[in-house]
C-alpha cells in the first residue's frame, strides 16, 4: 500500500510548461489570424484597444482564440473573455484572462481548465506569476488523471523548486485507495511527500486502513505516520484484523522485506492476541513482532509480561514466542478461574494454530500449578522451584501436567481459602489493560464528486466533441459551430420577452440554492434571472445579472459588479 501512495499523490502533479514557458531573449510576436473587428475607446475612463468577434491570436508557442481581446494601455493590462489557448503541451480554457505585460503575472478566472497529456485541472481561479515561477490556486482546484482524482480548497505551485502546497480538505482517490488530510506538501522531483492535520487512508486492495496528524513519505520507501496514529490491516481471507495505535509509527520498504516501528504508547489488537508496550518492531518476512520496554502480551485466557517479547506468526496464528528477561506467564483456568503462573531466566512458548501446547521455562524457574479432582473442581496447588528448566503441558488450551528438571525443591498445599491467592514474587495480572476490540476509524470528508466543479464552458464542450478530428488534420483554426447547450423554457424578471446578452455570475446544479443566491443579489440591487439549462447531460442554473443590447455592453457591465463577481463570470447570449 505504500508504494502505490506514492503514485497516488503524483497524479497531483500538474504540468506548468505553459504557465512557465522558457526564458527567452526575443520578444514573441503576435499575429492576428481573425476578428471581426478592432476599435479603440474608453472604458471606466480607461483608453482601450478592441480586438472584438471571433478572435484568433498565434505566437510561436502559443495559438488563442477567444471573443475579444481588451488592452488597457495605461494599465499594461490585457483582458481576454470567453478564451482558448492551444500550446505543445496544454489546452487551457478561461471565461476571462488578466495579463499584465508589466509584471508578467496572469490571472484566470471563471471556470479554468488546463489539460496536458498526464492531467486536467479545474479551477474557477489560477494566477500565475511568471517572474516567480509561481502559480497560485486562491479556490477550490480539482485534478483528473486516467487513474484518479485530488481536490483541495487551495494551492500553491512553485516552479523553481518544482514543489507544491494544497491547503484545506485535500482528497485523493483512485480505483484501489482513498486519502485525505487538511494539507498536501510535495516536492515531485525529490519524489518527498507531506500531508498534515487528519489524515486518513484506505487501501481498498490491500486492505489497510490508517490515520493520523501527520505522515511523510519518501522516495527511498520510508514513511512516518505520527500523533494519534492508527493502522487496521485485514487478512487476504478476510477472517482478521489487526489494530495497531502508537505516537509514531515508521515504515520502511525495500525490494524484499518490509519493516515497521512503532513508539510510545503501544497498543494492538487482533481476534487472536493483543498487546501494549512502549516499542513495538515488525519484520514481514520473518512475520516477527518484537515488543520491547515494559511489554504485555494477551492470548485467549494467557497473560505474559517481560521486559523483552518475540512473537511469530504463522497464518496469522502466533506460532512461537519467546521472552526474557524473568518473564512471568499468567494463564486463567477457563473452569475454576484460577490463575497458573510461571517464571525463570528465559521463556519459550509453543502453539498450534494459535493453542498453546508446551511452555518451557529456562534456569532458576519457579511454578504455582492449581490442581483439579476428577470433577474438575479445585483441589490444592503445587509450588515448584526448579535450577534447570520447567515444562508446562496443555491439552485443548488448558494446563495439563508440570514436569521439572535439576536441582528440585517443591510442595503440594492441599485446598485451603488462604492459598486461594497465592502469587510469584513478580507476578502481574492486568486483565484490565488488555486493548479491547477498537472501532475503525473512518473518513471525515464525503466522498470526492463525480461531477465537474462548474459548468463546462461550450469551447471546451466542442473540443471533446471535435478532438478525433482535429488530431487528423494540420490546421487548429476551425469554426464556430453550435454549441451543446438546451435551454429548458427560461423566465425572466421582466416582460415582454427581450432578446440580448446577460451576465451569468454562478451556475448551479442545485435550483434551491441558485434561487436563494438570486435573492441575495437582487437584494443588492441587481435585476437577476436564474436560467435553467442542460449542459452535457447535466442540469444547471445559471444566476446571470441584467440584459444588455450587445456582447460588448455585458463585459463593460460586468468590470463594475463587486468582487468577485467582476472576475468569474461569462456573458450569453439570451437565446
Amino acid at each position: 500500500m505504500i508504494n502505490k501512495l506514492t503514485y497516488l499523490l503524483l497524479l497531483s502533479g500538474l504540468v506548468f510548461t505553459v504557465m512557465f514557458p522558457p526564458q527567452t531573449h526575443a520578444q514573441s510576436r503576435v499575429t492576428i489570424l481573425q476578428a471581426d473587428r478592432a476599435e479603440g475607446g474608453l472604458v471606466d475612463g480607461q483608453n482601450v484597444r478592441k480586438i472584438l468577434g471571433n478572435v484568433i491570436l498565434a505566437t510561436d508557442r502559443m495559438m488563442m482564440e477567444t471573443d475579444s481581446v481588451y488592452q488597457f494601455v495605461d494599465r499594461n493590462l490585457l483582458v481576454a473573455y470567453n478564451t482558448q489557448m492551444e500550446t505543445e503541451n496544454e489546452m487551457i480554457w478561461a471565461d476571462t484572462l488578466y495579463h499584465n505585460t508589466r509584471t508578467e503575472f496572469s490571472r484566470l478566472r471563471g471556470r479554468v481548465i488546463i489539460q496536458s497529456e498526464q492531467n486536467t485541472v479545474f479551477s474557477d481561479s489560477i494566477d500565475v506569476d511568471q517572474v516567480n515561477d509561481l502559480a497560485i490556486f486562491n479556490v477550490p482546484v480539482r485534478f483528473e488523471d486516467e487513474q484518479g482524482t485530488l481536490i483541495a480548497e487551495n494551492g500553491l505551485y512553485y516552479q523553481a523548486v518544482d514543489s507544491a502546497i494544497f491547503r484545506g480538505n485535500v482528497q485523493l482517490a483512485d480505483t484501489t485507495q482513498y486519502l485525505e488530510a487538511d494539507s498536501l506538501f510535495m516536492n515531485r522531483s525529490k519524489e518527498l511527500y507531506e500531508l498534515f492535520g487528519q489524515v486518513y487512508a484506505d487501501d481498498f486492495e490491500d486492505n489497510v486502513r490508517f490515520s493520523g496528524e501527520y505522515l511523510y513519505a519518501d522516495s527511498i520507501g520510508y514513511r512516518l505516520l505520527e500523533q494519534n496514529a492508527w493502522m487496521m490491516e485485514v487478512n487476504e481471507a478476510e477472517t482478521d484484523t489487526t489494530h495497531l495505535f502508537a505516537e509514531k509509527i515508521e515504515l520502511l520498504e525495500t525490494d524484499t522485506t518490509s519493516y515497521m516501528d512503532a513508539f510510545q504508547e503501544v497498543r494492538i489488537w487482533s481476534p487472536k492476541f493483543s498487546a501494549i508496550a512502549d516499542t513495538m518492531h515488525y519484520r514481514d518476512d520473518l512475520d516477527q513482532f518484537t515488543l520491547r520496554s515494559n511489554p504485555v502480551l494477551w492470548q485467549k485466557n494467557m497473560q505474559l509480561t517481560g521486559p523483552y517479547i518475540e512473537a511469530f506468526f504463522e497464518d496469522d496464528d502466533i506460532r512461537f514466542m519467546r521472552s526474557f528477561t524473568n518473564p512471568v506467564v499468567v494463564q486463567e483456568d477457563s473452569l475454576t478461574g484460577r490463575l497458573n503462573q510461571m517464571t525463570g531466566d528465559t521463556l519459550h512458548a509453543y502453539f498450534n494454530e494459535g493453542t498453546i501446547q508446551q511452555i518451557i521455562v529456562f534456569d532458576n524457574s519457579q511454578s504455582i500449578f492449581h490442581n483439579k479432582d476428577e470433577n474438575d473442581d479445585p483441589d490444592g496447588l503445587i509450588e515448584m522451584i526448579s535450577a534447570g528448566p520447567l515444562t508446562m503441558y496443555f491439552t485443548d488450551g488448558e494446563l495439563d501436567s508440570l514436569v521439572a528438571k535439576r536441582n528440585i525443591d517443591g510442595s503440594f498445599l492441599p485446598e485451603d481459602p488462604a492459598y486461594v491467592d497465592r502469587k510469584l514474587d513478580n507476578f502481574r495480572w492486568e486483565p484490565d489493560l488488555k486493548p479491547q476490540k477498537p472501532e475503525p476509524r473512518g473518513p471525515r470528508l464525503p466522498p470526492i464528486p463525480e461531477e465537474r466543479p462548474f459548468e463546462l464552458p461550450p469551447r471546451y464542450l466542442l473540443y471533446k466533441e471535435t478532438a478525433p478530428d482535429r488530431e487528423e488534420t494540420e490546421q487548429p483554426v476551425r469554426e464556430e459551430t453550435e454549441q451543446p447547450v438546451r435551454f429548458i423554457e427560461p423566465v425572466f424578471e421582466t416582460e415582454p420577452y427581450l432578446a440580448g446578452y446577460t451576465i451569468v455570475v454562478y451556475s448551479l446544479t442545485n435550483a434551491e440554492r441558485a434561487e436563494s443566491t438570486a435573492n441575495d443579489l437582487r437584494e443588492d440591487g441587481h435585476q437577476v434571472n436564474v436560467i435553467p439549462v442542460v449542459v452535457n447531460g447535466t442540469e444547471y442554473n445559471r444566476v446571470a445579472i441584467g440584459r444588455y443590447n450587445s456582447w460588448e455592453q455585458a463585459i463593460e457591465a460586468a468590470h463594475d459588479l463587486p468582487d468577485p463577481l467582476n472576475e468569474q463570470f461569462f456573458v450569453i447570449e439570451i437565446p
